[in-house]
């Protein structure tokens, strides 16, 4: 896979930041205040170029057909673990193809996007699920109130600049519960519609986190780390 592909060719896509509050819908906890300021959000991706994105095709980036999706999700389960997580918050769901999987080991599952058109079809497809959340929220600015068993970040963190991220990262440790594990899978070719690429996104997670590193599957198309909190 080349690392010159271009963002519409990619296997996997990235994730979202959020609209209009009024779209949002309440968790049912606190919304704590975040370490984040207004002028950060230059730092990150237009959360409007993922909803023209779904607007004009339901799957984009090919989350329900491409064999990389598929073999990617694998591969995440397999480093998540078996679970059963009590409480797994999803960071940038999509149309949740990923979700339903993840659903599978959790007891509760908060997933989140910016999308509205992507959650609309990602709630259709879990209606079946009724522990299974789906929430339109900004990114990094409204995280939810943990703790969570598991975290997963899936094609997002590189759709945040590295002040951005650097700032958002003790933030996100500080919603695990103890033993509670976060996962980042980002694909390693050029983005082109992020300030970052997958391979800078976990070298920097690789520096940064308190976390313990847990389990590392790396391949030639994605960058995939487990870290747990001890």
């Amino acid at each position: 896979m080349s690392a010159r592909e271009s963002r519409d060719e990619r296997p996997g896509p990235g994730r979202r930041q959020s609209l209009a509050a009024s779209d949002r819908r309440p968790l049912g906890t606190p919304r704590p205040t975040q370490p984040f300021a207004d002028r950060d959000r230059a730092g990150r991706t237009d959360p409007g170029h993922f909803e023209r994105k779904y607007r004009a095709d339901g799957d984009p980036w090919g989350y329900e057909t491409k064999p990389y999706e598929r073999e990617k999700y694998l591969r995440t389960l397999a480093a998540i673990g078996p679970g059963p997580f009590d409480r797994a918050l999803e960071l940038g769901c999509s149309i949740g193809v990923f979700t339903e999987l993840l659903a599978r080991r959790c007891h509760d599952l908060l997933a989140l996007d910016a999308a509205p058109t992507a959650l609309t079809r990602a709630r259709t497809r879990l209606s079946h699920a009724p522990h299974v959340r789906f929430e339109l929220r900004d990114l990094p600015w409204e995280l939810p109130q943990g703790p969570f068993d598991l975290i997963v970040a899936s094609e997002l963190l590189y759709y945040w600049d590295a002040p951005l991220l650097g700032a958002a990262l003790p933030r996100l440790e500080s919603m695990l519960a103890p033993g509670g594990r976060f996962v980042a899978v980002h694909w390693r070719g050029d983005v082109g519609d992020g300030p970052l690429d997958g391979d800078k996104v976990h070298v920097l997670l690789r520096e940064r986190t308190t976390l313990r590193h847990r389990v590392n599957d790396d391949t030639a198309a994605y960058r995939l780390d487990c870290w747990e909190l001890r």
